[in-house]
């Protein structure tokens, strides 16, 4: 009897093995790739942004439509990983029969294009003083764009980075028409930079611009302040639980001058900026001195907005804070 119940073991066994040995397993196999500096719009099953990618020594880039499981990416640097690849049993239609994972990084380089993103501040153009508030040059690469603003008139154009020959070429370049008397020198000599440099130096937050060796202008990183100069709506204060009819609303111009409605009594001052942060100071404001009764919004406001000293706007709304805390939310009116 043991030795039909060892045998009947035995047979279970074999069994066992021959059932695990014809299970499919998944194919797995390794492959290196490049990940370019910038991701891009891309359509998949909807809009989205894809990797460029290169591997087997493909010279020209594709775009990636999937994920990489344990990649970080960071925009602004080429990567050099190796990924494992499995094949995916069953998948969905809308879904890649492939997985990726990174195995390691092999080579991380910050690309030199991207680090031009963002806004530059110029303080001096052919050797005259400016108004670093009011002259920049900003550049996105990752949309391949320019821009460049002298206090008038707005500059903007494409741009085509060699980066073999580390090359930088700009233009053509559109332009509003306003004549502006007191920056037009200004406006003339930053219109001929942006036409004429071909080469480019970031170094920490200070930027060059070269027409082969010769320096056309330095810049520093600074703040686009163009998206503040609006009309606003408040549509939060704090400490107010409802602002129920009474709705302060206030202008800024580029001109530093503020005037609006603490939703009674009308009110005019300047404000301050800082041409390399998102700091901003308020006032002092002047108003009118009407009585309004079972209003305590307007109180509230004006002790808000006193307070206040620096600004961010995002997706059309103004948000104004003292230090981390908010206290005053606006819509674009």
């Amino acid at each position: 009897m043991a030795k039909i119940l060892k045998f009947a073991l035995f047979i279970i066994s074999i069994g066992s093995l021959l059932s695990c040995a014809t299970t499919k397993q998944p194919n797995l196999s390794t492959k290196t790739l490049i990940i370019g500096s910038k991701k891009v719009d891309c359509t998949g099953v909807g809009p989205q942004k894809c990797y460029q990618v290169k591997e087997d020594g493909a010279q020209e880039w594709s775009n990636f439509y999937g994920n990489i499981e344990g990649f970080e990416y960071k925009e602004g640097y080429e990567y050099q990983i190796e990924v494992a690849i499995t094949e995916v049993e069953n998948p969905p239609a809308d879904a890649s029969s492939l997985n990726y994972k990174l195995v390691k990084i092999l080579k991380e380089t910050q690309d030199p294009y991207m680090t031009l993103s963002g806004t530059w501040v110029i303080e001096s153009l052919d050797g005259k003083t400016t108004d670093p508030l009011k002259t920049y040059i900003a550049f996105d690469p990752a949309t391949d764009r320019i821009s460049g603003y002298a206090g008038c008139n707005g500059l903007g154009g494409s741009m085509k980075y060699d980066a073999e020959a580390d090359t930088l070429s700009a233009g053509p370049f559109m332009s509003t028409m306003m004549f502006c008397q007191e920056v037009a020198e200004h406006e003339r000599a930053l219109g001929k930079v942006l036409e004429q440099f071909n080469k480019f130096k970031v170094e920490g937050d200070v930027l060059t611009l070269y027409k082969g060796d010769e320096v056309l202008v330095t810049a520093k990183k600074g703040m686009n302040h163009r998206d503040l100069f609006r009309n606003w709506e408040v549509t939060q204060i704090e400490g107010v639980a409802d602002l129920g009819g009474n709705i302060p609303n206030f202008f800024l111009s580029k001109d530093l001058e503020a005037n609006g409605t603490g939703s009674c009594n009308n009110f005019k001052g300047k404000f301050e900026l800082d041409a390399y942060s998102s700091a901003i100071k308020i006032g002092p404001l002047a108003a009118t001195r009407m009585m309004c009764a079972e209003n305590n919004v307007e109180g509230a406001f004006f002790m808000q907005i006193d307070k206040v000293n620096r600004y961010e706007v995002k997706d059309k709304e103004l948000y104004l804070y003292q230090d981390d805390q908010l206290l005053i939310k606006a819509k674009r009116k």
